[in-house]
């Protein structure tokens, strides 16, 4: 029962989605799409050039934010501008970058146009280890580093009261 309703539900999903948007990998040209706080995710078609683009997603807690208004699609000769709060809209390949999701979590995000919508995509973050839990004492030294550190130093040592005789000695013959 599950797989079939799981079979209609993704069947419904692409048959009310006029156009696709997926989260950009490498395989787009970018380094990564996924972040620990953010996804970058491709811009609709330039056929919907000139439209208002908002985006609707919501968490793995069912937690939604709605983004309204966030960028006006760009020409297919245009691809850089700035969406709201300052949001970039770049490159050959488009892309919008969200921002400020919790690390590790899953999220699906869908576009909103004027007149159309996207396909549902599915995201997770990356999780992120806690800055405080990294290790930043020194590790422990072995016998052998205090013995060769000792040695080196009293050879050191002797080296510079030997070049400080040498250089008494040598004037006092003048």
């Amino acid at each position: 029962m599950l797989t079939t309703l799981l079979f209609v539900g993704a069947l419904f999903t692409l048959t009310n989605a006029e156009f696709t948007v997926r989260v950009l990998k490498e395989e787009d040209g970018v380094v990564t799409g996924i972040f620990t706080d953010s996804l970058l995710l491709s811009l609709p078609p330039c056929s919907l050039e000139g439209q208002n683009v908002s985006l609707a997603y919501n968490d793995s807690n069912n937690k939604s934010w709605i983004l309204e208004h966030i960028f006006i699609v760009p020409s297919c000769g245009n691809m850089t501008g700035t969406g709201r709060e300052g949001h970039l809209v770049t490159s050959n390949i488009g892309l919008y970058k969200v921002s400020d999701l919790a690390s590790g979590t899953n999220y699906s995000f869908q576009y909103h146009t004027d007149l159309e919508k996207s396909n549902v995509v599915t995201a997770s973050t990356r999780s992120a280890q806690d800055y405080s839990g990294i290790d930043t004492v020194l590790p422990a030294r072995s016998g052998s580093m205090i013995v060769i550190t000792v040695i080196l130093s009293v050879a050191m040592a002797f080296l510079l009261v030997a070049l400080t005789i040498t250089i008494v000695l040598s004037n006092d013959e003048d």
